[in-house]
């Protein structure tokens, strides 16, 4: 009796032990689930390579060449800004397994800087040429229609989940895109994702944005310089003697439609949107909200265009390193893109409390 007690209390504590380890190892999936982030690299290794006629393409591989395709995302720059310039962050992107397609036209307006004065005088007959062309609109359209249907076509493509990105004035033109195609009756855009969108292209977002099918996930800084959440454009230009604010001489660029505020900027588009998130990032310029980690790529970007255009991109003191642009750009897109909703869904509900953030505002 005593030995058949003894081994029923053994069996019964070896159930007990067999029982919670099963609990164990059922939870464990569920707590990295809600511990799950996009920040830094995603499990992909990534390959870049350019496609004639088409751009930059980023392109992730998975280790036992079991997936067959890929979601795509067309990405467009901004005004000057060779797509190369985002080299870093568009292959971060792709590292969280996303086809990604940059094209790379549109991206010289030619050395216009008294500091260099050989350069500018060789370029001075070309620089009203180069402008018009880098800052023509319907241009930047037509690149982001092409590389849609690039993408469409391609066999490691999932055309069922197709989404567009842009930089300001790319971040602009993707929310045309994405309208104009919405007014059009088409559901191929599943997500738009604008960084910094200039609110100074034609036609204006905020004037059509109300057309697009797709959600829109807007981020803008109030000391981004140039596309500022809402207000007057504080950019200056560094040549010499010359210096002077930018926003006095922006209808002598881009026509008297223009003023200093952008049509109110990003503010205004996700007035208008029907559905959209704004994030307010805290501490970023307008180059730099682009970046990745501590935005070193971006502000090599910025020195750049100050030597080649004389613009100075103020580059913000900021009091933390992982710029979370693309780290709730993907979040967004995995849920809207119908791949780790869940997660993705639950990252964007806890933004709000991200120090990151000093703004999370949704339209619905």
């Amino acid at each position: 009796m005593k030995l058949r007690s003894n081994l029923s209390k053994h069996l019964s504590l070896s159930l007990l032990a067999l029982f919670a380890t099963l609990l164990s190892t059922r939870s464990i999936p569920e707590v990295l689930a809600d511990e799950t982030n996009y920040s830094g690299t995603g499990p992909f290794s990534v390959s870049a390579l350019t496609v004639e006629g088409q751009g930059l393409l980023f392109k992730p591989s998975d280790s036992d060449e079991s997936r067959k395709s890929w979601p795509g995302v067309v990405f467009a720059h901004g005004i000057c800004g060779p797509a190369e310039k985002y080299s870093s962050s568009l292959s971060r992107l792709a590292s969280w397994g996303f086809i990604v397609i940059a094209n790379q036209k549109q991206g010289d307006c030619g050395v216009m800087n008294v500091n260099h004065p050989l350069a500018t005088l060789a370029n001075f007959f070309q620089l009203q040429q180069k402008f018009h062309n880098a800052a023509d609109f319907s241009l930047m359209a037509d690149d982001i229609r092409s590389n849609l249907n690039y993408l469409i076509e391609r066999s490691d493509v999932d055309s069922d989940r197709i989404a567009l990105m842009g930089h300001s004035m790319g971040g602009g033109m993707v929310i045309d895109v994405a309208s104009e195609l919405g007014k059009q009756q088409s559901n191929i855009i599943k997500a738009v994702v604008a960084i910094a969108p200039w609110n100074g292209v034609q036609p204006t977002p905020s004037s059509i944005v109300n057309d697009s099918n797709a959600p829109i996930l807007i981020f803008c800084s109030m000391t981004d310089a140039l596309c500022p959440c809402s207000g007057e454009v504080q950019l200056s230009d560094t040549q010499g003697i010359f210096t002077k604010k930018l926003s006095p001489v922006i209808p002598l660029l881009f026509g008297p439609q223009s003023d200093p505020t952008w049509n109110g900027g990003s503010m205004a588009i996700f007035k208008n949107s029907k559905d959209a998130i704004l994030m307010n990032v805290k501490q970023v310029s307008h180059l730099t909200i682009a970046g990745i980690d501590n935005g070193i790529e971006m502000q090599n970007f910025a020195q750049w265009a100050r030597s080649e255009y004389g613009l100075n991109f103020n580059i913000p003191s900021r009091s933390y390193l992982d710029i979370p642009t693309m780290e709730y750009a993907v979040a967004f897109l995995n849920q809207f893109l119908n791949l780790d909703v869940k997660n993705g869904r639950s990252i964007l509900e806890k933004s709000s409390s991200d120090s990151r953030l000093l703004k999370v505002l949704r339209s619905n």
